[in-house]
């Protein structure tokens, strides 16, 4: 029986592309790094040091490309993002049928929460669960596992939505079955070990009611 339901965030409830993609440009362009625009759609979901990493930047670099990125991020990209047609509705939904709401995000928390405040649906979480600013929890499985232990709730009673491969392995790292994003920023071979894909928020609904 599914009574909880963790969301993603970046590709999940929000289409973040712009903000997050003008800020690892900022990052990159602040040391005059060439790159290949139509790459940087990999930064979304990801933990960020991970990202920088695949560009090969070493640990210690992408530490100072993460701090670049999070200048333009708190000032400006944080803004530039919406929420996926529906799932507003999808969330108030379930949160009104008795599921319990929760976020689970490699996104640092405080902003996280921000974002939901500032689109009126941090009333419909139970507990945000993010990375923390040092980067010490940042990995998706870490953030659930995180989640887990601060709220007690059951992995079998318990369902992961997310749109990359890190949501739908994190959650099977935690025994919790997960429902693949499809509208987000993933593709099919990352959906491997999801029980559900969702072609639209709604169907997160459908397949969620339906699964009792």
């Amino acid at each position: 029986m599914i009574k909880n339901i963790l969301f993603d965030l970046d590709g999940t409830i929000t289409n973040s592309y712009e903000g997050i993609v003008n800020a690892v440009k900022f990052s990159l362009d602040k040391i005059n790094f060439k790159y290949d625009e139509t790459k940087l759609i990999s930064f979304i979901g990801p933990p960020l040091k991970d990202s920088y990493m695949e560009l090969g930047f070493s640990e210690t670099e992408s530490k100072a490309r993460i701090e670049d990125f999070r200048d333009y991020y708190f000032k400006k990209g944080m803004k530039e993002m919406h929420l996926y047609d529906g799932i507003e509705d999808t969330i108030k939904n379930l949160h009104d049928k008795g599921y319990k709401i929760y976020l689970a995000t490699s996104k640092v928390e405080s902003s996280a929460k921000k974002i939901l405040s500032d689109n009126h649906l941090l009333k419909y979480f139970s507990y945000v669960a993010g990375a923390t600013m040092d980067q010490s929890r940042v990995e998706k499985e870490d953030v659930i596992a995180y989640l887990l232990d601060k709220t007690g709730i059951k992995p079998e009673e318990s369902i992961m939505v997310g749109d990359r491969h890190h949501d739908i392995e994190g959650a099977k790292m935690n025994n919790i079955r997960a429902i693949a994003a499809e509208y987000g920023f993933g593709n099919k071979e990352e959906y491997e070990n999801a029980v559900f894909v969702a072609q639209k928020p709604t169907d997160i609904y459908d397949y969620v009611i339906n699964n009792r």
